[in-house]
């Protein structure tokens, strides 16, 4: 399937949203609300999830929703769908929240297709950096909805000398739960983003070749990402080394690696070297 319709139909919801957020992210003026004491949530996520969601049920009625944020009770409800349908449309209004209440352009909204446990379509849009990555692995990628083909990468074998090109996440690096990877990359806080999602459009665009978290993920962070890396031939696992499947009933996978196999594998041997805990 090319999933050319799904992306005629949704690249200009996907701006819209990014558009929306992006209103939100200069004014600087919005309502915070705390899910817990690590979540926030925005007035700008909520607008995002409302015009992703109205494209997805105007388009797509058949085909389930799983969303982070939703607006009512009904909304939370019909997530319980996703578990009798084929296809599934993954959203996180905006990835790295706290970013974007910080001021941080290291943010982005995520969308993605999910068909029987695959991520198969995916959107990430970073409207703060004009930054919109679109594809899956029947299609390739898009950057800004034309075709960019995939990105040529240096070959290498999982011994190289020189580490590949990573990025990590800001808090983790922050909390000092990548000591592990500092003895490689005495500049590792160079490498330090913000949202997963992002991070995952940045892998596959080439920009990077491995992307490492050792914390949690939820199914919503990382499914229009995943989509993206498939597009480019990269591998997604979670922290066991066990590749993603999306959709499940507990939609938290425990760490993600992802990148290139050389990358991926000369972290894994990095991985088994590591002194046990």
């Amino acid at each position: 399937m090319d999933y050319a319709r799904e992306h005629e139909l949704l690249l200009p919801a996907v701006r819209e949203a990014g558009a929306a957020v992006l209103r939100y992210f200069i004014a600087k003026n919005y309502d915070i609300q705390h899910k817990d004491a690590e979540n926030p949530v925005t007035e700008a996520d909520f607008a995002a999830n409302r015009i992703l969601r109205a494209a997805l049920t105007r388009y797509f009625p058949n085909d389930a929703i799983l969303s982070e944020e939703s607006d009512s009770e009904a909304e939370r409800q019909a997530m319980n769908r996703r578990f009798g349908t084929r296809r599934v449309w993954i959203i996180d209004p905006i990835d790295g929240t706290r970013e974007f209440i910080r001021g941080r352009d290291e943010f982005a909204i995520s969308l993605g297709l999910v068909e029987d446990h695959t991520a198969v379509f995916g959107f990430i849009c970073n409207p703060a950096r004009n930054y919109l990555l679109s594809g899956g692995p029947s299609v390739g990628l898009f950057r800004d909805g034309k075709s960019i083909g995939i990105p040529q990468r240096e070959i290498v074998n999982a011994e190289k000398t020189i580490p590949p090109r990573i990025c990590v996440s800001h808090s983790e690096f922050k909390r000092g739960d990548l000591a592990h990877l500092e003895k490689y990359y005495p500049n590792l806080a160079q490498s330090a983003i913000g949202s997963i999602a992002y991070k995952l459009a940045l892998v596959a665009d080439g920009s990077y070749d491995l992307v490492v978290s050792v914390k949690p993920k939820n199914e919503w962070d990382i499914a229009g990402g995943a989509a993206l890396m498939a597009a480019a031939g990269l591998s997604l696992y979670d922290g066991n080394s066990v590749l993603l499947p999306f959709n499940k009933e507990n939609t938290i996978s425990h760490g993600l690696v992802g990148g290139t196999r050389a990358a991926c594998a000369w972290y894994q041997t990095l991985e088994l070297s590591r002194p046990a805990k």
